[in-house]
């Protein structure tokens, strides 16, 4: 094809194009250079809108220089072509602590330094490629579920803690890429020479909480997996909200969630928000008197006078090294007139605990569902719903057996 020829090809597209403005499709933005519309993939309409940009049909976009080097031109077109085939030489992006980042491809060879990220990249990829992790991931291995999947990765070399990684292991391992905390990553990349990327640890259900995947999709050439899972979970979602959705607000259990942190329990520490609970079909009776994210304090006199139907201590079991229990709640002097102790619907629950993820975060709604609502959810086998969403994320079968196993969850017959 001629010079003439495809510019021509150009113009015809670009025209086309040229009154359909960027980011029309989704509030996503994919972060890679390449994107040029600024939508959440990168497809064949970058490719022409990055050809409306050459010709002056359109406004330049910050993702229309795919080649990332200052300037948009026929080799950005190029570019997108090859990352479209996953046959670009270098990818360009922007990771979530909005630092610029340049791969080489193909990635062989991946180390992630923080745990989440880790559990990210096992969904998102698979283990293949991890070559090195944080020591953190094999401390906990008895708490994580893709150690569990993959018994085999224990014994994974490490590379010191996520707030301090160990440059010379790193060094060691000969990594493509590194998935690092944000508070590391930059001076990380700096000792090594080799490109670090941050990704966030997903909040799931809320705004955003897919992003790293779609972003860690995107380098790693999972994007369809990720996009299938994403749909899988939504599917799943809406099993529960479809029923949920039509209870009224005063056929609602109030739910007070307790929250365990680094090992220390109290019953004045509590949640302001969790997900998984009001999909479920709660009322979380501190959502507008506490911090939105995080835990806070509150008295008993606070929650007496809240009198939650039910209570849901963090952490998973009265053997886990925490310091309440669910008898412990239940003895309390002052928190004898509260429905849920009177009612004995004291549980445990996962929260966010060590291994808490996306994945464990959808078998949560479905606990909870049962827990909240056992008339509108008498069919639902919580333990099959569970393992058979844990072997999606996760391939491998019986993972909420094990759960089961190790945790005193609520048990139905």
């Amino acid at each position: 094809m001629t010079y003439n020829k495809f510019l021509f090809g150009l113009v015809i597209t670009a025209i086309v194009l040229s009154c359909v403005p960027a980011s029309a499709a989704s509030a996503y933005t994919l972060g890679i250079f390449g994107n040029a519309n600024e939508d959440d993939t990168i497809d064949q309409k970058d490719v022409e809108y990055t050809a409306s940009v050459v010709l002056g049909l359109d406004d330049k976009t910050q993702f229309a220089d795919a080649k990332y080097d200052g300037e948009i031109d026929i080799l950005d077109v190029t570019q997108i072509e090859l990352i479209m085939l996953r046959q670009e030489k270098e990818l360009t992006l922007i990771d979530q602590a909005d630092r610029i980042v340049t791969v080489s491809r193909p990635i062989e060879r991946v180390v992630t330094t923080f745990p989440s990220v880790t559990r990210a990249i096992f969904v998102v990829d698979g283990p293949d490629r991890l070559v090195g992790v944080s020591n953190v991931l094999t401390k906990y291995s008895d708490k994580m579920l893709c150690l569990q999947a993959y018994p085999e990765f224990k014994e994974l070399p490490t590379v010191g803690m996520h707030t301090e990684p160990n440059a010379e292991s790193i060094l060691a391992l000969k990594p493509d890429v590194v998935f690092s905390w944000s508070s590391t990553a930059s001076v990380l990349q700096e000792k090594t020479g080799i490109p670090v990327i941050t990704l966030t640890t997903p909040s799931y259900f809320d705004e955003g909480s897919w992003d790293s995947y779609k972003l860690a999709g995107s380098i790693l050439g999972k994007e369809e997996e990720v996009e299938e899972l994403i749909s899988y979970a939504n599917e799943k979602i809406e099993e529960i909200t479809e029923i949920t959705s039509e209870i009224p607000e005063d056929e609602k259990p109030k739910v007070y969630f307790v929250s365990c942190c680094q090992g220390i329990c109290d019953i004045t520490k509590t949640w302001g928000h969790y997900a998984p609970g009001d999909i479920a079909g709660g009322i979380n009776v501190a959502e507008d008197q506490v911090l939105s994210s995080g835990s806070s304090i509150v008295s008993k006199e606070q929650i007496i006078g809240w009198n939650p139907d039910i209570v849901l201590l963090h952490g998973g079991s009265k053997t886990d090294g925490w310091d309440l229990s669910i008898e412990d709640i239940l003895a309390d002097p002052d928190l004898q007139m509260i429905n849920a102790v009177k009612n004995k619907r004291v549980y445990y629950t996962k929260g966010y605990m060590i291994g808490w993820d996306p994945a464990t975060g959808l078998t949560e709604s479905f606990y909870m569902a049962k827990l909240f609502h056992p008339d509108k959810f008498e069919d639902l086998d919580v333990e099959e719903k569970n393992n058979e969403i844990l072997k999606k994320f996760y391939g491998a079968d019986g993972l909420y057996t094990w759960l089961l196993e190790n945790y005193d969850f609520q048990q139905w017959e």
